[in-house]
């Protein structure tokens, strides 16, 4: 049992956690072996669990470095595990790349990190300084005495990449629901590049968007943007025409475009969309392919070059063709940030990571060995959902990430940095611990699952300043302490949604209660409108549906009832206003966004949705095919939304330069 237990810290599987009732709970036996077991481990075979504990705890003290390690730039120190009969030896770093030939005559004297014994020997983990080195991954080769051992050093930054410390103003949107001023059906680069510009008139400095990963070509009305096909991938739906070069002088798409359906609806009927635009696709990519230049020939292949990695993981007949669509996305992504640029925003475009994949995609089918076995991601009980949530995503296996100095992790974050200038992290947890559901017994199951943080935050900084990029990380719901302490110390941006901050009497929090280091918003994707929630139109809607019954219902807009009181003496303590629950929502909604603006919160978002006053939400969490999630369109361009709250907007630009 001694080495059962072993294994299971080694392995990262939870002992126990704290339930948001505040309740100690420790996870059965049997929880954490079947944990164990979709790590593809037999819990029952004690030679195994035996090799495994030597090979994750005392075997390592054998090698001079581990595979990757993690110099703190500000302080370059290496540290090297020796027996320490090697003390007198002298040691020989290299690192080719940068040219550094690095000699320390002697071990002896150098400070000693930690000891273990083994077979009478003892190993010591000393601290070497080594040379200063530029922030990134550096291939290093060390040699004391007969040993030698090859590792990857990563150069990793106190603080992740940060602008100056003047307060912003954002806009958050799905840019599927834009209006596509083409007639496709769907929002594209083109309408954003149009509302990039109409932000920055009005003096705001980012645009935080949806994931822009890959989905389904072939099931098209999969459309949640957070159980994607791949989330080192992009959506080619959203490429525009107009932005292509291969459109020019393009016969056969112009006599597709002049018979294109026609889309006035609420919804976006993806399958219709999809046809269409892929049809598009095909004329596009015969138009490269018979007329493109050298030039351009050479800029894609290029392209492909650069992005091998992740380009291979598509599961696709066509592989070029595939490639030519992600290029394009890639161009017009790129003009979107370089106009966010010249129109003079400090950040541009804030993309976003989901927390997971989907189980039948190319991510997952092209690197299952990195996935366990019969988990997936989900969340421990909670107030909205007493029995938990499975999301359905595979859950990755914390101790194959490591594989290829953990190539995988440091290739997706690369991805959803790249032509964006901020990067927010779903669920950012996940690099600390994920809740993993599973069947056990023939029943739900499930636990916590601990991830090597240490390492997956050195990418996170590390790849910050490479691509010259913030980070947010979604940190809603419980968070263990270290994870925000070491967010807080790394300047990684928190996620406050006011919402949910509230004192333990059920009321708002102060607006100064919001971390000045923080992307502070009223609401997400997950929560109904502001005009919708204020008329208590998602209840409604929910009612409709069949989710809720008559007195559930009658609850619901009593709880909603209560929650505009607070909402109004929350506006009242902050700025004196006095409203009701007869005035107009979005009279509410401007005194609450005003009072906002005066939050410490460096980066304050307002939706676009809340803009444009719309009352039918984006999601609604829990469903699926009962309501049309991630299909709902604004009910005009942009740039009118925009246009039409120039003075709200100049409003708020008054308050957060205060």
């Amino acid at each position: 049992m001694h080495s059962l237990s072993q294994l299971y810290y080694l392995h990262g599987i939870g002992y126990e956690y704290t339930k948001y009732t505040g309740e100690h709970v420790i996870f059965d036996e049997s929880t954490r072996k079947q944990a164990l077991s979709c790590c593809g481990i037999d819990t029952q075979d004690s030679d195994v669990i035996n090799q495994l504990n030597f090979a994750l705890d005392a075997g390592t003290w054998l090698n001079l470095l581990p595979h990757t390690s993690i110099i703190e730039a500000h302080h370059p120190i290496l540290k090297v595990r020796v027996d320490e009969r090697l003390l007198t030896r002298s040691c020989t770093l290299s690192v080719p790349s940068l040219d550094i030939h690095f000699t320390c005559e002697n071990l002896q004297g150098l400070a000693v990190l930690g000891d273990y014994g083994l077979n009478g020997i003892r190993y010591l983990e000393l601290a070497l300084p080594v040379p200063e080195m530029p922030i990134g991954y550096h291939d290093a080769l060390i040699t004391v005495a007969d040993q030698q051992a090859h590792s990857q050093l990563w150069i990793t930054p106190k603080e992740s990449f940060s602008i100056d410390d003047k307060k912003r103003l954002g806009l958050s949107i799905q840019l599927y629901s834009l209006c596509n001023e083409e007639g496709l059906g769907i929002g594209d680069f083109a309408d954003l590049t149009k509302l990039i510009k109409a932000a920055a008139t009005n003096n705001m400095d980012y645009v935080l968007l949806n994931p822009l990963h890959l989905l389904f070509e072939h099931s098209p009305e999969r459309a949640s943007p957070y159980s994607p096909n791949s989330r080192a991938l992009l959506n080619p739906l959203y490429i525009a025409v107009s932005l292509c070069e291969d459109a020019k002088n393009n016969n056969a798409l112009d006599k597709l475009l002049a018979n294109k359906p026609q889309t006035d609806a609420t919804y976006i009927d993806y399958t219709s969309v999809s046809d269409f635009k892929y049809q598009v696709f095909s004329c596009l990519y015969q138009q490269f392919c018979e007329f493109a230049s050298e030039e351009r020939k050479q800029q894609f292949a290029r392209f492909c070059e650069t992005h091998k990695r992740s380009l291979s993981t598509m599961l696709v007949g066509d592989r070029d063709y595939a490639s030519y669509l992600q290029w394009q996305a890639h161009l017009q992504l790129n003009i979107c940030q370089q106009a966010a640029r010249d129109s003079g925003m400090a950040i541009g475009l804030i993309n976003d990571l989901a927390v997971g994949c989907a189980g039948d995609g190319s991510e997952f089918k092209s690197q299952n060995e990195l996935f366990a076995e019969n988990a997936h991601v989900g969340a421990p009980p909670d107030p909205w959902a007493e029995h938990g949530q499975n999301w359905g995503l595979p859950a990755l296996n914390p101790q194959k990430l490591s594989k290829d100095n953990f190539a995988f992790y440091r290739s997706l974050i690369r991805a959803n940095m790249e032509d964006v200038g901020g990067l927010r992290i779903d669920h950012v947890m996940a690099i600390r611990r994920l809740w993993w559901c599973f069947e056990n017994n023939s029943q739900q199951d499930g636990c916590y699952v601990y991830y090597p943080f240490e390492q997956l935050l050195a990418v996170l900084k590390i790849e910050s300043h490479l691509n010259q990029c913030v980070v947010i990380g979604e940190d809603l719901g419980v968070v263990p302490n270290e994870v925000r302490e070491a967010l807080k110390a790394s300047a990684i941006y928190s996620n406050g949604l006011f919402y949910f901050e509230k004192d333990y009497q059920g009321e708002f929090l102060a607006a100064e209660h919001f971390a000045p280091h923080s992307l502070l918003m009223i609401a997400n994707h997950d929560v109904p409108p502001f005009k919708g929630w204020w008329i208590g139109h998602d209840i409604t809607i929910k009612q409709q549906y069949g989710l809720l019954d008559n007195e559930q219902t009658r609850a619901q807009f009593d709880a909603r009832n209560i929650e505009k009181h607070r909402m109004l003496n929350f506006i009242a303590r902050e700025s004196h206003q006095h409203l009701s629950l007869e005035t107009d929502a979005f009279t509410v909604y401007e005194a609450l966004a005003s009072s906002l603006a005066a939050a410490p919160a460096k980066l304050f978002t307002i939706q676009i949705d809340d803009l444009d006053q719309q009352i039918l939400p984006v999601n609604i969490p829990g469903t699926d095919k009962e309501y049309p999630n991630w299909r709902r369109l604004l009910s005009r361009p942009a740039a009118q939304i925009i246009e039409a709250q120039q003075s709200f907007l100049a409003n708020l630009i008054s308050i957060r330069n205060q």
